[in-house]
């Protein structure tokens, strides 16, 4: 109810005139004359000189006060008193008018008091011309009056009405204004306004009551009206001016608030319905959307209790209420507010003295913090930090749920604390033993975690769930279900009742799919896909260690009813904007305040667009029933549970119509498709008019240019009260980046609690998640309109879409623009223009001006409120438009904290690079702010959140240390001085700030700094709390505390004991220089111990780095290494061994990177066998780039044999058998047999402790003394990092060697002396040159090459590459074996002499020949596949001939087809390799094997279609088969005519490629097609000649038809011209040299080409013996080839021969071998050079066949020359021999074939299986245990045979029990030793008694395992009672030391056989 403001001083005449008026008498008859009752009355305030009523006793054990009491206290305590210097009219003051008032009384305190002499002039109706004059104009509505107080000071009022208030009439005062401010046309708009509010409202305002006459002065006194029907409020219209403030009543408080400066606040009028909230005396629900008043009611209802309280005075215990939110800004400004409501009526009473203290008080409570609020209120000192501390003095309380929550944890973490460190020894002994799982993070680490919210779940977890699981969901969707908000039903899966009732606190599958209820998730397919994800998101949260809300509710529900309420409960409970909290946090709630009646919850349901969100409150009221059911002290009271009251808000404060209106529109559309989403709410109103909101719809401009810039082009800037809302944050970026700082852009979630005077929705539909069609569901609203059929399950999106639009609609109080041309707006638009509710705005219409240019103080205040909504970016940006840098400055380190915070998505426990320095840029910012920050507190919070930020980025404890220690966190500062390793320091600051810090942290800190003064050696500090010496050895050196050990040694004198314990430590430059110290007799040898030491910390820094860079790197940032290198210089000078002294300058010179020094060094160690140093210096040597470009080719030579030298030693080691147990290996990378004989330790800085590291190799324990690994895992690694290393510089060299010139003679240059390439790529032999050796040389680097490249095949070198380098470097070889002309050699000058490497080369030219051919098949490019099979086949017949001719029949070329290619659908180019049915390549097969009687006519038939076919063929290659076509078919001829080689003149090099062949074979050649050889040479030359139709025939990969190669056709044409002489030269035919001489003028004549001598002498000759001289005199430019001729010495000589041709006599064919061929060349080829014995004797005419087609004529002037004589008949005939038909080569394999293949697969799948296959380790621990007792069974001599069944048979398993038991307390002990150097302070004592008891476990352990040993059980005869003793004792052991563990050991079976098999 409402009483009266008092008229007049007299409070006794005011109180007694109340009492007599209605409704006062009903009251106060109510409250004080009914019978006597159980409540606690209290009196309203009396006046100071009245005596208080006595109070009734209550006996009532009831904590909460009764509702009856409490709403009459309620409604006493929120009438304020009223001021003695005021009169009868109620004043009434905006928050202008009193901010106007505050500034004047700092300013001017004269100005002030003549104020408020106004203001009380009219309160008392002194209307007078100057205190009332009209400042509208005549007649325009509502009059609005100025006030004249000086000459330009004027007060600016009106006479306004309100039915709140008792009066019906009073003075609404809107500000302090001078004259120049006013404006006429303002205030008649506002008077236009206020006329709206209708015709009753102006003639109240306008109506004067009577004029009274006191002490002289006319007075006008306040009208009386009746009460106005509700119904007759009608909405104003929208002022900027006046709308947004409160307007309070003029009281007492207000005035004492404003004298003593305080920014206090004042009960205002509220609404009825506003009214009947605050009054209601039981539990209630208020529903209102935003702006309605919500927590208004919450406020003056909390108000109200607590002004009862205080008005009952001590005899009541104060009411206990909580204010409770999601937001700590709502919270902070609601405690605020609440505070200034409260100051304002304490105010009424205080002395002048107390109001100065209060201003005071007041001047610091209002200044603003710039801190995040959500993390300063757990640094309140107010506040404690349990539930269970809290005390009636706490209360009221506002706080965040977040907060209440962790109070909660905290106190229930506080009870546990006890029983956590009774079992705090145990678990300590079971983690050090690895037989407990460690808990997935301590509560410590818990409450430094944020809840994971939806922002967190989408970036950690769904981005990562597989593609078939989310395909078709919705995130949204899939988050609703894993924690929901419903509460009644039970289809969530961890957020319901339910599952907080199962025992994981979620629900299992198939109670999930059972479950009926509402919902989008109909699809069986969906739930079971939406459960596999839930099982993937919980794993997930557990590796990450987060918790959602509904984690945190499970755990604080189940403490809650495990052990109850920790503290006393609340009285009063208020929730706001419950639509945030999940519904079952209700529990929790409901669990803090038992009272029925004190319970509030308010919200908006139709915001709850946070992921996951169903809220509603209607589902809240039917959780809330059972609850009020059930009280206890409702069932035995005589009244009736009551269900919370549900109260609706619908007028809105904050919008005008034209908003609300378009808000609510969007409410009806929810409430009409999705009625279960949202509570149905009566529609809201808003209380002024206003503009509908404009759409700009149908807007293509890409930029926005029509709305972001103005005219001239630059971009405008919105206001400070203006804002512009996208839909995600991809759209912010997108748009700062596109239009700029144009002013706040916030995303609708981020504006979720924030008001802006105008908004701009930017594309919120183009941006939406749902799609067009689903839009047009919308349309159903329009009367008439075509709309789709709603669809529950299809439109399931728009519901949320609609949400988010309503919360960015409800964001504007002035102006809403929405901009929109997509066509998924298109529906809304239409529906909210047939509405009525939005004016569209086409393109075309002039464009309003959108921006709204604010003040710095307009941008400050907007900068800070966006702060505190923790939208930093955007207050930075306010506050750069403010000019506040420092503010600026405070944001921007909030903003780097959020990146940093960013940078953890996905990957909550790593710590990157980029992360650290994301948190270390927010740290330095949050110091500098400290710096600049002038308020202490400030100070405290900004280096707070440094220190925790350098915590975060990890590795900065020091400044995190520093950052507290500025902070006066002074027990965190001591934490992370220790923890940085400041030890100093941290017992610094606990000594000096003993008060601040914890006792037990205290003495913890100082316990572990005693262990750290040890251990960083500062024995002087810790040698006191010891008693003696040997007392202090003893004790480090039971917890390894080697260092201080050495140095008290040293102190001692025992240096030789010193420098071993410095070594096990690993300071190696200490432990030299305590050697050296040592000069005692029994020590000699200390220098060469120093070297060794030096040498062996060497090895492992500097063998095998990767190079250059790598090694200057590590000598540059090792000091240590440096160090070393530098003692090594010293050492020298001392008498050590050569080999210690030459290992030393290797160092040296690797250090220096002095490489050039390492190659003899390297000879050195190799004749020494000293092999891992020489490996290391070539390593180095061959580390730089080969530079081999200006080389002559004997250095290169020289450098490939260094090369493959230091190849080979890679693959030496890399094909180790044993490389564990190879001391070379081990002494190279510094690995060495450890304790276990199964594992291996390596040095932790050398390159296999490397490359375990970077590999999947299962390390079993790795610390500072370096690596433990198994032997089979150090095998793999030695060898993968062996073959790594030889792959990665064999194939660097070889990548050079390709680029190489010098490798490649030119022809021009060789064979003219000059070359016309400006820049040729190929090396030029100077004349004067031994042209012998230098073939031999580009042979012997080819051969190099190849043997070096071949290295590689024991690192599986994939089969593609290999064949590529297979093909290149053996068509390298083939020309480097024979070259394009003779001047460059031929394959008879080859020598060993020149070339060392030659037999063993190419042994592995002959296996790369065989490979090649086994992988190349005629589908390979026609460009190469005849080049590359005619190169390969040449080679494997010269040099494994006989190999080559078993094996050629089965190489995929022969064998790729077997008919003929026009039955399949082959390549043309493969078919070209068909001769009619005959595969031509069968052809070239029997030329080259020569094993075939029909093989030579087959090569001329091969040549012809080559020729005829054009097929693509290297020209090299063409004319070198020619060659040796031609002179094979010659010898044939002649031998099948006399049976020798008698007066054949050919080139030496031809001669000696026929004495390399089988001589017998020629004899039984065929050469029927002989005449045809010559068939296409005309044609060949004239393509040769004149380069056209050469495109077929390649030089260099160049076809000839290339320009500028005529100067190498003509080479090629005078060897074809030198061919087809030589031809006729030998055959001696007339009508064939008439044929040859006719085909050579034929080409001659083709054109007018520039031609060299050769080939004129050739092409121009006049005759025959013309012809003849030419090409005898064809080898005379060159001693490397002539011509000869054979002379059978039977046929006497009747001259000296030709001219130019030797005449070589032989008597034998065999004599022809011996002439031609060396015993040189007879180890290089290794061919059969035998000729048949009888074949010299044989008759010129017995070995013709009868079917030849030679025939022996005698001619007058050659004598007994042999002629060939063929007719063209004879031609045609000799083309279809049944020898040419296709034949079918067989592939099988003979039996010892056959055999051998079967052994070499399996022998191969038995490797494969050891390689690739894991190997167990017990295993293998078990076979070589037992190897060695089956070893100790052969020496034994056994008394009985049990006695050896025994020792064979249980005893083994027994021992691997006790080793591996051994070993693993071994490796437990040392990682407790190196825990203990690190060991947290408050698990010291626990870790000691831990390695005490596995001391004695490893005692007994070792006793047992030297009993168990073979050897030891050997020589005690094998005692089977002690055997089966010793048996059980092991067995006992392994079960003390398991105690406790949820997993055996895995050696426990063995353990288990041996008892069963012993006992």
């Amino acid at each position: 109810m409402c009483v009266e403001r008092p008229l007049c001083s007299d409070i006794r005449q005011y109180c007694l005139k109340a009492f007599r008026r209605e409704p006062n008498v009903s009251f106060f008859r109510a409250a004080y004359l009914p019978a006597p009752i159980d409540d606690k009355i209290v009196s309203p305030p009396k006046d100071d000189n009245e005596e208080e009523p006595r109070r009734p006793t209550d006996t009532s054990d009831e904590v909460f006060t009764p509702a009856t009491s409490q709403n009459h206290l309620l409604r006493a305590s929120l009438f304020p008193e009223g001021i003695e210097s005021f009169g009868e009219w109620p004043i009434m003051t905006s928050a202008r008018a009193q901010r106007d008032l505050r500034k004047t009384r700092k300013e001017d305190a004269k100005k002030f008091k003549i104020i408020v002499k106004k203001i009380q002039e009219l309160s008392r109706g002194h209307f007078s011309d100057d205190n009332h004059k009209k400042l509208t104009g005549m007649n325009i509505g509502v009059p609005i009056y100025e006030a004249k107080m000086s000459r330009d000071l004027r007060l600016v009022y009106q006479i306004h009405c309100t039915p709140q208030l008792g009066t019906n009439v009073l003075i609404r005062i809107f500000g302090v204004y001078t004259h120049a401010q006013l404006d006429g046309r303002f205030w008649d708009a506002m008077s236009r306004t206020l006329e709206c509010q209708g015709v009753e409202y102006k003639k109240r305002c306008t109506a004067r009551s009577r004029m009274t006459h006191r002490r002289g002065d006319n007075v006008v006194l306040p009208c009386e009206f009746p009460p106005r029907a509700p119904e007759q409020e009608v909405i104003t219209s929208y002022s900027t001016h006046c709308a947004p403030d409160l307007l309070c009543k003029h009281d007492r408080g207000f005035s004492i608030g404003i004298l003593a400066d305080q920014d206090v606040a004042h009960v205002f009028s509220v609404s009825q319905r506003e009214k009947e909230i605050i009054e209601h005396p039981h539990s209630c629900i208020v529903i209102g959307q935003s702006g309605t008043g919500k927590t208004t009611t919450i406020l003056f209802k909390m108000l109200g209790i607590e002004r009862s309280w205080e008005a009952s005075g001590a005899s009541m215990e104060r009411p206990r209420q909580l204010f409770v939110t999601q937001s700590r800004v709502l919270a902070e400004k609601v405690e605020e507010y609440y505070e200034k409501l409260q100051q304002s009526l304490a105010t009424a009473k205080c002395s002048p003295t107390e109001l100065k203290e209060i201003a005071a008080k007041g001047a610091q409570r209002r200044r603003q913090r710039l801190v995040n609020a959500d993390e300063e209120v757990f640094l309140r000192s107010d506040l404690p930090q349990r539930y269970g501390d809290l005390e009636d003095a706490h209360y009221p309380m506002f706080l965040t749920y977040e907060h209440l929550c962790r109070l909660l944890e905290r106190e229930f973490d506080h009870m546990l604390l006890e029983a956590d460190k009774r079992s705090c020894a145990v678990r300590d002994l079971q983690d050090a033993l690895g037989l407990r799982q460690q808990e997935n993070g301590s509560r410590r680490e818990r409450e430094a975690e944020s809840i994971l919210d939806y922002k967190g779940f989408l970036c950690t977890y769904w981005a990562h769930f597989p593609q078939d699981l989310i395909k078709g969901l919705d995130p949204d969707l899939v988050f609703s279900e894993f924690l929901g908000m419903y509460l009644c039903t039970p289809g969530v899966i961890q957020g319901s009742e339910r599952a907080l009732d199962s025992k994981g606190g979620y629900l299992d599958e198939g109670t999930y799919h059972s479950v009926t209820r509402h919902t989008v998730v109909t699809s069986s397919t969906q739930r079971e896909a939406i459960y596999a994800l839930f099982m993937l998101y919980r794993k997930k949260k557990k590796q990450l260690w987060q918790r959602d809300a509904a984690d945190r509710t499970f755990e604080l529900v189940k403490s809650l009813r495990e052990g109850g309420l920790p503290g006393r409960p609340v009285d009063f409970l208020y929730v706001d904007e419950a639509q945030d909290n999940l519904l079952i946090d209700t529990l929790v709630m409901r669990a803090l305040c038992p009272n029925p009646h004190g319970i509030f919850w308010a919200g908006d349901t139709a915001q709850t667009i946070s992921a996951g969100s169903t809220f509603r409150f209607s589902e809240l009221k039917a959780s809330l029933h059972p609850f009020y059911s059930n009280l206890p002290s409702l069932s035995s009271s005589t009244h009736p549970p009551l269900d919370p009251m549900m109260f609706h808000l619908t007028a809105n404060y904050r919008s005008h119509a034209g908003i609300v209106d378009c808000a609510a529109s969007i409410v009806e559309l929810i409430t009409r498709f999705w009625p279960d989403s949202v509570d149905a709410l009566p529609q809201e109103k808003g209380m002024a008019a206003g503009p509908k909101p404009t759409f700009f719809w149908n807007y293509t401009d890409p930029g926005n240019t029509h709305f972001f810039h103005e005219d001239s082009g630059s971009p405008i800037e919105f206001g400070a009260h203006q804002c512009i809302l996208v839909r995600d944050e991809a759209t912010k970026r997108r748009m700062r980046a596109e239009v700029g700082e144009l002013g706040v852009i916030l995303t609708i979630s981020e504006s979720k609690g924030l008001e802006f005077n105008d908004v701009l929705l930017f594309n919120p539909f183009e941006d939406s998640t749902a799609e067009h069609q689903q839009w047009r569901v919308v349309l159903n609203g329009i009367p008439g309109e075509t709309a789709p059929v709603f669809d529950d399950t299809r439109h399931s999106g728009v519901c949320r879409e609609l949400k988010f639009l309503y919360v960015a609609i409800t964001r504007a109080r002035m102006n809403l623009w929405i901009m929109d041309g997509s066509r998924k707006g298109e529906p809304m638009r239409r529906f909210w223009t047939n509405a009525g509710l939005v004016e569209s705005h086409a393109p075309g219409t002039p464009i309003p001006q959108l921006a709204v240019s604010s003040g710095k103080e307009e941008w400050a205040e907007v900068a800070w409120s966006l702060f505190h909504k923790k939208q930093y970016s955007e207050a930075e940006l306010a506050f750069s438009r403010a000019r506040r840098q420092r503010e600026q400055r405070v944001a921007h380190a909030y903003v780097l904290r959020d990146i940093a915070w960013a940078s953890l998505a996905g990957s909550a426990r790593w710590r990157g690079s980029g992360e650290a320095c994301a948190w270390v840029d927010a740290a330095k910012a949050f110091l500098k702010s400290g710096q600049e920050a002038e308020d202490e507190d400030d100070k405290r919070s900004y280096y707070l959140h440094a220190a925790e930020c350098f915590a975060k980025a990890g590795g900065n404890d020091r400044y995190a240390a520093e950052a507290f220690y500025l902070a006066q966190d002074y027990e965190k500062a001591a934490r992370h001085y220790r923890a940085a390793g400041m030890f100093d320091e941290a017992v610094g600051v606990v000594k000096h700030h003993a008060e601040s810090v914890d006792q037990t942290v205290s003495d913890n800190i100082l316990s572990v700094s005693k262990l750290q003064f040890l251990r960083q050696n500062e024995v002087e500090k810790a040698h006191a709390l010891f008693d003696s010496s040997d007392e202090a050895l003893e004790y480090m050196a039971g917890y390894g505390l080697e260092m201080p050990r050495a140095s008290l040694l040293e102190q001692l004198g025992r240096f030789t004991e010193a420098a071993e314990s410095q070594l096990s430590e690993g300071n190696v430059l200490e432990a030299v220089r305590l050697f050296l110290m040592d000069d005692d007799s029994e020590n000699a040898d200390s220098a060469s111990r120093a070297g060794r030491t030096i040498l062996d910390a060497l090895w492992p820094r500097l063998a095998f780095l990767s190079g250059y860079e790598h090694i200057r790197s590590a000598v540059s940032k090792d000091t240590h290494l440096r160090e070393l290198l530098a003692v090594t210089e010293g050492i020298n000078g001392l008498s050590i061994e050569d080999t210690l002294r030459d290992e030393m300058a290797m160092f040296q010179a690797i250090a220096r990177l002095d490489f050039n020094n390492l190659l003899p060094l390297s000879r050195s160690f190799g004749r020494a066998s000293n092999l891992p140093a020489q490996l290391v210096c070539l390593d180095y040597v061959f580390s730089l780039p080969l530079t081999l470009e200006s080389k002559p080719p004997k250095e290169i030579a020289a450098c490939f044999s260094e090369f493959l030298h230091y190849a080979g030693l890679l693959q030496r080691f890399a094909c180790d058998s044993d490389p564990s147990n190879n001391v070379a290996l081990q002494r190279l990378f510094g690995f060495a047999l450890s304790d276990d004989e199964d594992r291996y330790l390596l040095r932790p800085t050398g390159i296999i402790a490397s490359q375990c590291r970077q590999r999947d190799i299962s390390v079993t324990q790795e610390d500072e003394r370096g690596i433990l690994i198994s032997r089979w895992d150090l095998e793999k690694v030695v060898k993968t990092v062996l073959r790594d290393r030889l792959s990665t510089r064999v194939m660097a060299q070889n990548e050079m060697c390709h680029q190489l010139r010098s490798v490649r003679p030119c022809l021009l240059f060789a064979t003219s002396g000059r070359c016309p390439r400006y820049d040729c790529p190929q090396y030029h032999i100077e004349d004067g040159s031994d042209r012998s050796m230098v073939y031999n040389t580009f042979v012997r680097i080819h051969i190099l090459q190849i043997m070096i490249y071949h290295t590689l095949y024991v690192t599986g070198i994939p089969s593609r590459e290999l064949f590529f380098q297979q093909r290149g470097w053996l068509r390298r070889l083939y020309e480097a074996l024979y070259p394009s002309h003779y001047i460059l050699g031929s394959v008879h000058l080859l020598s060993t002499a020149a070339i060392p490497e030659l037999q063993r080369g190419l042994k592995i030219v002959a296996l790369w020949v065989q490979d090649f051919l086994n992988t190349l098949y005629p589908t390979e490019p026609a460009r190469s596949f005849l080049n590359n099979l005619m190169r390969a086949t040449r080679l494997a017949m010269v040099f494994d001939h006989n190999t080559a001719s078993k094996h050629l029949d089965r190489i995929p070329s022969m064998n790729a087809f077997r008919w003929a290619p026009r039955r399949f659908g082959i390549r043309r180019d493969v078919q070209m390799l068909w001769r009619g049915d005959a595969y031509v390549v069968h052809d070239l097969m029997r030329i080259m094997q020569n094993t075939h009687p029909d093989a030579l006519d087959r090569g001329i038939l091969f040549l012809n279609h080559v020729l005829s076919k054009r097929l693509p063929i290297d020209i090299d290659v063409l004319c070198d088969f020619m060659d040796h076509l031609c002179g094979s078919l010659i010898a044939a001829i002649r031998l099948r005519a006399r049976g020798n080689l008698h007066a054949i003149t050919l080139p030496k090099s031809w001669v000696a490629r026929i004495a390399h062949a089988d001589i017998r074979m020629l004899e039984v050649q065929r050469t029927r097609h002989s005449v045809e050889y010559k068939l296409h040479f005309a044609e060949l030359l004239q393509q040769v000649y004149t380069g056209n139709d050469a495109a077929h025939l390649l030089f260099e990969n160049v076809d000839l038809s290339a320009h500028g190669l005529n100067r190498t056709r003509n080479l090629y044409v005078a060897r074809i011209c030198r061919n087809l002489c030589l031809w006729g030269y030998n055959l001696r035919s007339l009508g064939l040299r008439q044929e040859i001489m006719w085909c050579l003028r034929s080409v001659g004549q083709a054109g007018e080409l520039i031609l060299s001598p050769t080939i004129s002498a050739y092409l121009h000759a006049n005759s025959w013996n013309d012809l003849a001289k030419t090409v005898r005199a064809s080898t005379t430019r060159t001693s490397l080839d002539e011509m000869v001729q054979l002379w059978h010495t039977s046929v006497p000589q009747s001259d000296a021969g030709p001219a130019h041709v030797r005449r070589i006599p032989f008597h034998r064919n065999s004599d022809i071998v011996s002439i031609f061929v060396t015993a040189d060349q007879l180890k290089i080829f290794g061919a059969s050079f035998s000729v048949a014995s009888g074949s010299e004797s044989a008759s010129p005419g017995s070995t013709l066949d009868a079917r030849s087609a030679v025939q022996v004529w005698t001619h007058p002037e050659d004598g007994d020359d042999l002629a060939l004589a063929r007719s063209e008949d004879d031609l045609h005939q000799g083309e279809h021999t049944d020898d040419e038909a296709p034949e079918q080569i067989s592939m099988d394999l003979s039996p010892p074939e056959l055999e051998a293949a079967t052994k070499i697969a399996d022998a191969f799948k038995q490797y494969s299986a050891r390689v690739q296959g894991k190997r167990d380790a017990m295993q293998e621990r078990l076979r070589r245990i037992y190897a060695q007792f089956r070893a100790q069974a052969q020496r034994t001599t056994w008394p009985r045979t049990k006695s050896r069944m025994l020792f064979l048979g249980p005893l083994p398993h027994a021992y691997l029990g006790v080793e591996c038991t051994k070993n693993h307390l071994t490796t437990v002990i040392a990682q407790e030793r190196e825990r203990l150097k690190v060991i947290d302070h408050l698990e010291l004592e626990v870790a000691q008694s831990t390695l005490d008891r596995l001391a004695e476990f490893l005692e007994d352990a070792s006793r047992l395992h030297a009993e168990l040993s073979p050897a030891a059980v050997a020589r005690g005869r094998c005692d089977e009672t002690n055997i089966k003793r010793c048996i059980q004792q092991v067995d006992g052991l392994v079960g003390r030391v398991e105690a406790g563990m949820k997993e055996t050991f895995t050696w426990r079976q063995d353990v288990d056989l041996a008892m069963r098999m012993a006992v």
